[in-house]
């Protein structure tokens, strides 16, 4: 008796994690997830600005950067755009982690207000954008992807369906 009452726990708590693991995403049609990511990024790029519009934050966090902070200067630095054929959004990533030592960067990874979007380039060999709760965008052996020695520069960079353009400088080192 006691065995049953242990699986017909174990049961539940499985049926309550695979509730949380968001499998329904897969159900949905790809194309409207495009859109829906597409449109869930702005409420994230809206608190990274300082007015919430995407065409006025880009001039606010070059005044900003004018004011001598540090975090400003660094993040007037990386902007992106990622143009998804059905809509063009602005990514201003707050925290850039880079890993290796300046002049020979081998991760970088960008990310607004510490959640989405998230930007991941791994050298030339990989880049991935990932702007809501759908598939990201990534692509091996991107092509238009400049390796500085504390930056990464994008330009024309396809990610499938989407092309990323746009600089990322790094804010902080790990290794």
């Amino acid at each position: 008796m006691r065995t049953r009452s242990i699986t017909t726990i174990a049961i539940a708590g499985m049926l309550a994690l695979s509730g949380c693991s968001g499998t329904n995403e897969t159900d949905e049609p790809r194309s409207d997830d495009s859109a829906s990511q597409s449109a869930d990024s702005a409420p994230n790029e809206s608190a990274s600005a300082t007015t919430g519009d995407a065409d006025e934050s880009a001039e606010d966090s070059d005044d900003s950067s004018e004011e001598g902070s540090t975090t400003a200067d660094d993040s007037a630095d990386s902007t992106l755009t990622l143009d998804t054929g059905e809509k063009t959004v602005t990514i201003e990533p707050t925290d850039v982690y880079c890993s290796g030592q300046p002049g020979k960067l081998h991760h970088i990874i960008g990310k607004t207000d510490n959640e989405l979007p998230l930007v991941k380039a791994e050298g030339t060999d990989f880049v991935m954008v990932k702007v809501g709760q759908g598939r990201p965008y990534k692509v091996n052996n991107p092509k238009g992807v400049a390796i500085g020695d504390e930056s990464v520069t994008f330009d024309g960079t396809e990610l499938g369906s989407a092309t990323l353009d746009g600089t990322m400088t790094c804010t902080d080192w790990e290794d």
